[in-house]
């Protein structure tokens, strides 16, 4: 299921955009949710709750309270996988898009084609990523797990334990192999622990607060980790 979010403060032109998006999926007979959010504020609080809840994000730029390119600045925190795409009334907002990574553009009043022609650009982005998955060896069972659901990794004798959002899967392996098959937001912050930066709350000194989970952090580790957290947010 695709899950698409429409933040704009103007009611009709999240209608607007809402019956497009619902017929595009319509069409293309995928299964889809579509949320609205009448302003950043409400956005940011489902995203914060929930990084991967929402895949497609309309935002648009000129809002009351905080505008689109902050609101978009802020889910860059939590959220690296969501496709943000940017609603506004002047083009000469446009270049705010790269500053967060947006896909694309699409300029009020909307035009059924330019929302289709993004929404396809979108629906390929989300495939390309859902294919990125990591290789798991359970006995004679080969499983993929996407590597967007993975929280972070533990080292157990001879055993990785993967912790998911899904739960816990356990395989023999290397800590230091897997982690080269998995991005660069995935670092090692102690000989026993990786973890994915896209889900760390807070990074001290002495550990990592994902969710209720307190990950440790070496002092052999500590530094590199800060240096690399400061960077995932600086590029969000």
């Amino acid at each position: 299921m695709v899950t698409v979010g429409i933040c704009d403060d103007e009611k009709q032109q999240r209608t607007m955009l809402r019956r497009i998006a619902e017929s595009y999926f319509q069409l293309l007979g995928q299964e889809y949710r579509v949320e609205e959010y009448e302003d950043g504020e409400c956005l940011l609080r489902k995203v914060q709750q929930d990084p991967y809840g929402t895949d497609i994000i309309f935002l648009d730029i000129q809002m009351s309270g905080m505008d689109g390119v902050e609101t978009a600045r802020r889910i860059r925190h939590f959220s690296r996988e969501a496709v943000l795409i940017f609603v506004t009334g002047y083009e000469d907002y446009v270049f705010h898009g790269y500053e967060v990574g947006a896909l694309n553009y699409i300029v009020k009043p909307y035009a059924r084609e330019k929302i289709t022609l993004v929404l396809d650009e979108a629906v390929k982005r989300l495939e390309m990523d859902c294919q990125r998955c990591l290789p798991v060896q359970q006995g004679s069972c080969l499983s993929k797990v996407p590597v967007r659901e993975i929280r972070y990794l533990c080292s157990q004798l001879r055993k990785i334990v993967l912790y998911t959002v899904n739960g816990q899967l356990e395989f023999y392996g290397k800590l230091g192999e897997v982690q080269k098959q998995l991005p660069g937001c995935f670092v090692r912050t102690h000989q026993r622990y990786v973890v994915n930066l896209a889900y760390a709350d807070e990074v001290r000194p002495n550990q990592v607060l994902i969710g209720k989970d307190s990950i440790p952090v070496s002092k052999k580790y500590s530094q590199e980790l800060s240096g690399a957290f400061a960077r995932f947010l600086l590029q969000q």
